[in-house]
């Protein structure tokens, strides 16, 4: 279910930017008869309407930002968030524009006036966020329970190398993890356990989504670099959730999604990524996982990764139903 919602949002992008590059009737035909008779199309293409880190992601990876906005691509991932708020008002007006111009306008109306849902923002206690604690890794590999991080091979850093902090005045160096040793994984991960129990999730209504955002550098940006988001959502209190972890990730009762992006060849800046994942109702404990991908190439060599700026939010999207009149 997790990887056909991803398949349909690439989809939706896709047909959007055949309909306004390519002037493409059928994409455009399609795209209509999506909307028009897929409920669940209507819902995702609102919702990445009002994903503001989700837009930006998929709209620079298709190469359409310059449509929508003037700033370069490569400038959107240096903003501060207060500098993404400044322009997401724009970004929006202008995707809604988008849509208005390439559809047909009894379904636009209706998609737009009827359907577009208000979403509901509230940020999760992350245990420090901005990496500003030197002592934040407190535990190697998986933690046991929440307030602290975990980590492969990780060290809380200030600026080094050339690379300034995102925010604040340190950051995370993710080490490469050597190719010789005897590890399944060779990917350098950093971990943290979120108690969920405080939110009321059995009472709330409509569609939920928990979104695990996070920025990244890499120190040889002449190479592309892929970075891993991941979260679960078990109905398990943390310290019960952490125990045989691993043995879980497969079960059909753990609610997950895993992400990879990848960053374009010569851009040197934070990189900021997200990740959306529906929350079941009832769940105790999220676990999410942040982390740099090694070269497929064995004889390439790995670049250390930084990592700042962790954000996780509980999105509660609930469809309006206005009234209007043609």
């Amino acid at each position: 279910m997790n990887h056909e919602s991803a398949s349909l949002d690439y989809r939706l992008l896709a047909l959007l930017q055949a309909v306004r590059d390519d002037h493409d009737d059928s994409a455009r035909v399609t795209l209509n008869e999506l909307l028009r008779h897929d409920p669940v199309a209507r819902v995702a293409m609102a919702r990445l309407l009002v994903d503001e880190q989700a837009l930006i992601h998929r709209l620079r990876d298709d190469s359409i930002v310059s449509l929508l906005d003037s700033a370069p691509a490569a400038e959107l991932g240096t903003m501060a968030r207060s500098t993404r708020s400044q322009i997401w008002r724009p970004l929006i007006s202008a995707a809604a524009g988008v849509l208005f111009g390439t559809l047909s306008t009894s379904l636009v109306y209706g998609f737009v006036v009827h359907r577009l849902p208000e979403v509901e923002k509230v940020p999760l206690a992350v245990f420090d966020p901005g990496l500003e604690s030197a002592g934040s890794i407190i535990h190697r590999g998986l933690p046991k329970g929440g307030g602290q991080w975990g980590a492969d091979s990780a060290l809380v850093v200030t600026a080094e190398n050339g690379v300034p902090p995102l925010e604040g005045a340190h950051m995370m160096r993710l080490e490469p993890i050597p190719r010789e040793k005897n590890v399944k994984n060779l990917a350098s991960r950093v971990y943290q356990v979120l108690d969920l129990r405080s939110l009321p999730t059995q009472d709330l209504d409509g569609v939920t989504d928990v979104q695990v955002t996070a920025s990244f550098f890499s120190t040889k940006s002449e190479v592309s670099s892929r970075y891993l988001i991941r979260a679960f959502a078990l109905d398990e209190v943390p310290e019960q959730a952490t125990k045989d972890f691993w043995s879980k990730t497969e079960d059909d009762g753990v609610v997950s999604v895993a992400q990879r992006f990848d960053t374009t060849p010569g851009d040197r800046d934070w990189h900021t990524f997200s990740l959306k994942m529906p929350l079941p109702r009832g769940a105790s404990t999220l676990i999410f996982i942040l982390g740099a991908v090694p070269p497929e190439d064995p004889a390439a060599e790995a670049s250390v990764h930084y990592l700042d700026d962790v954000e996780v939010s509980l999105l509660q999207m609930v469809s309006t139903s206005g009234d209007s009149s043609d």
